[in-house]
């Protein structure tokens, strides 16, 4: 793995250009999952369209292979900016677990809505739930771990002021800085391979009509979280302007 980047203030416009692009895509994704649902569910689904609906769960998995290749970009430049990521709002920030959603979410999505699996699924999706609560205990400790570094305050803090920091200060805890960015940098990529990796065992598990459900209940989350996120700001805004 590359060490992280040392350029003390990397610059995350360019995250949040295509941030904003592949949400309007996000969108379009959503509409095309919802679509072939409804047309499953309505049986008009016929042999020759098992091709579509594999070409489309294609299309959903390289969407978001898309945005995790680019974020991958970003936490080599500056994984700190995880704790604190400009293109989210403070909702959505608040729900970050080690920089993205937690990975048992998306077994939790399979239970509330692909209500249709057989026994033999419901075993084998047991069996992903276990190892993930592991790996997700595993890397949790390990976050606890780099957040009881004397210098960790530091580190938080200079992702969300810009990182304005005396020269002498500097100096004195550089060495420190670039270890526990380095340890950083490596959780947040840890943590990203264990949300690909639960996605993808869970959708080898199940069939494709299950997995348009899955993929939907992902997307329109995602979608959701965002949409509530950007109404509490507005409504924030709108109560200060008053007082």
């Amino acid at each position: 793995m590359p060490p992280a980047n040392s350029n003390p203030n990397p610059n995350p416009e360019p995250f949040e250009t295509f941030f904003r692009g592949w949400l309007v895509r996000q969108e379009e994704v959503r509409q095309l999952l919802l679509q072939a649902t409804t047309e499953r569910d309505c049986d008009k689904a016929r042999e020759d369209e098992e091709a579509r609906l594999q070409e489309l769960i294609g299309r959903v998995v390289a969407h978001y292979a898309e945005y995790y290749k680019a974020k991958l970009r970003v936490v080599r430049e500056d994984a700190l900016i995880m704790f604190e990521p400009p293109w989210f709002t403070p909702f959505e920030r608040s729900l970050l677990w080690i920089g993205g959603f937690k990975p048992g979410l998306a077994l939790r999505l399979v239970r509330n809505y692909v209500t249709d699996l057989t026994e033999e699924q419901t075993r084998m999706m047991e069996d992903v739930r276990t190892e993930t609560a592991e790996e997700e205990r595993e890397l949790a400790a390990e976050l606890e771990k780099v957040q009881t570094r004397p210098t960790m305050i530091s580190l938080v803090e200079m992702a969300t002021r810009g990182r304005e920091r005396a020269n002498g200060e500097r100096d004195e805890v550089d060495e420190q800085i670039e270890i526990v960015k380095l340890a950083v940098e490596t959780l947040v990529e840890c943590a990203d391979y264990l949300r690909c990796k639960t996605a993808l065992k869970i959708m080898d598990i199940l069939n494709p009509s299950q997995n348009l459900k899955f993929l939907l209940a992902i997307t329109q989350l995602q979608l959701r979280v965002c949409n509530w996120g950007l109404r509490r700001e507005a409504e924030s805004r709108n109560y200060n302007g008053r007082y």
